[in-house]
């Protein structure tokens, strides 16, 4: 089966719920600063501004949940061989975000009809707490998707099978029961959902994994978490910021200018922090588990040495950056091993047994022809990865620039706030310079998040599970699913829906009341 279909139909959906998210996790910062600038001044500014952005949360958080649902039912029907992630490394953080989801509603619902009646400390408060179990649920989304990408947990299991693999942490899994049914799903050359589904399978197989909670202590997991969520709270403030910033272009009115100037100021330190700092952490978590993706962003078919690199990466610029000739070889050490010594080692025969498999059609083939294979598959995808990870690169340094432009250009700091105000001049008048720059920060947030993504999910095929599991065998077996008419009408869904949520984004930002009046009408 072709499951390449699949991918970009999951692929569109976790975009789109992508900008919920970050919407999520933005707003809060922004309404918290205008808050704080009511509660400082009492100046009635800042709290219709704030309403205003509580009403486009509120919009926003039901649209995420509807949105996350599709995600969701695509991942149970569409992909079904996660479900043995999800009962054994994913169990214990999935659990977890619902109960984070139900006191996100609660606290939500308790803010909104609080503001503007309680005190802004208050009001702030609430938020706050609203806010970490966003950020909460945020964390337990990230812990496993970054399984995924560096599966914490299964110790040397990968590097045995590729040997150019990092060890992921401590041994946590019965290894001859997973060896066991991932063989079982290249013997029968299905996806691992036709096993799982059999009844009893979990009696006959037993316990696979002896920690629910390793997934959480990885840490990838943990350095993806302030990565992803700074991300998030980076494009939802440059979304608020654009807006306002409009508002000012389009009316001249001073009083979004003064609603612009905050939320700069915090985006810029936000920058500062997320871009030289926790990315460089980011990018070494990659260099140290994912070896391949790293060579693929650097564009490396061949080892070389470029001392700038090799200094950021591994703190030597003498260290060579390995690529793909480096991992060939590194196969080649595997010799003639073949899958059945692997399953004789293991004692794989009474659980392949268990599983009613019979693997002696695979027992012949060589671990380094299923190494160099992978490889093959991989080095297909380095011209993309790399050019999408420096235009990634180069956006989020121009939507870093026009943050700190902007931030000299409002703070009146010697010699920098001169510069800034004559940069920002040669984009014409106040009015058209402010909406500018703030536009190429909202650019460079979201264009380096997107491409960020894209190298983070397409950097580890040809796994789903870097290393371990491939997209064909975590895939439903029903031929229907990549079929035009169910792809079209699953299209047709999705775009339907987000689309016409972000009109309602829209209509409430720019709109508020009207939207309200249209609610109550649709109501009665």
């Amino acid at each position: 089966m072709d499951v390449e279909p699949l991918l970009r139909l999951s692929a569109l959906g976790i975009y789109f719920h992508a900008i919920y998210i970050s919407l999520t996790f933005g707003l809060p910062v922004a309404i918290g600063v205008m808050l704080w600038l009511w509660g400082r001044t009492g100046d009635s500014e800042y709290l219709r501004a704030a309403k205003l952005m509580t009403m486009v949360l509120v919009v926003n958080f039901a649209l995420g949940a509807i949105a996350g649902t599709l995600v969701e039912f695509g991942l149970v029907q569409v992909w079904p061989g996660v479900n043995l992630a999800i009962a054994t490394f994913a169990f214990a953080p999935l659990a977890l975000e619902l109960i984070a989801f139900a006191n996100e509603i609660a606290f939500l619902i308790l803010f909104v009809v609080t503001l503007g009646r309680v005190r802004a400390v208050v009001s702030m408060l609430i938020l706050a707490v609203y806010a970490v179990f966003a950020y909460f649920s945020g964390m337990l989304i990230t812990t496993v998707n970054s399984w995924l990408q560096a599966p914490w947990g299964v110790g040397p299991l990968a590097k045995t099978l590729y040997p150019f693999m990092p060890e992921y942490g401590p041994l946590a899994v019965d290894v001859p029961k997973l060896v066991a049914v991932k063989a079982g799903a290249m013997a029968m050359g299905q996806p691992l959902s036709i096993l799982v589904q059999q009844p009893g399978l979990a009696e006959k197989v037993g316990i696979v994994l002896y920690d629910p909670l390793v997934a959480m202590v990885s840490p990838y997991a943990i350095v993806s978490i302030f990565h992803n969520i700074l991300a998030g709270i980076l494009i939802g403030m440059a979304i608020a910021a654009a807006g306002w910033a409009y508002r000012y272009y389009k009316t001249g009115d001073p009083k979004y200018l003064k609603l612009v100037k905050p939320l700069i100021i915090v985006i810029a330190i936000l920058f500062v922090i997320q871009t030289p700092i926790v990315s460089h952490f980011m990018g070494r978590a990659v260099v140290e588990y994912n070896p391949t993706k790293f060579a693929l962003m650097e564009g490396a078919k061949e080892t070389f040495n470029n001392p700038i690199i090799a200094l950021i990466a591994y703190h030597d610029p003498n260290k060579p950056i390995l690529g793909f000739d480096h991992f060939y070889a590194k196969c080649e050490e595997l010799g003639e091993t073949t899958i059945g010594d692997i399953a004789s080692a293991l004692g794989l025969g009474v659980y392949l047994g268990a599983l009613g498999v019979d693997a002696s059609n695979i027992a012949g083939v060589k671990l380094k022809d299923v190494c160099i294979a992978d490889l093959q598959k991989a080095e297909r995808l380095m011209l993309v990865v790399h050019y999408a990870y420096y235009a990634k690169v180069i956006t989020a340094i121009i939507g870093g620039l026009a943050a700190a432009t902007l931030f000299f250009y409002f703070i009146k700091v010697p010699a920098l706030n001169p510069l800034a105000v004559r940069v920002a001049s040669l984009l014409g008048d106040e009015k058209k310079r402010v909406f500018l720059l703030t536009l190429l920060v909202l650019a460079g947030t979201v264009i380096p998040a997107v491409l960020g993504w894209y190298v983070r999910e397409v950097g580890r095929k040809p796994w789903t599970v870097y290393g371990l599991l491939y997209p064909e065998e975590l895939a439903t077996p029903v031929p229907y699913a990549t079929s035009w008419p169910f792809l079209a009408f699953a299209y047709l869904v999705i775009l339907a829906v987000n689309i016409g949520g972000l009109l309602a984004l829209y209509i409430v930002a720019t709109r508020g009341y009207k939207f309200l009046e249209l609610l109550k009408r649709g109501v009665s």
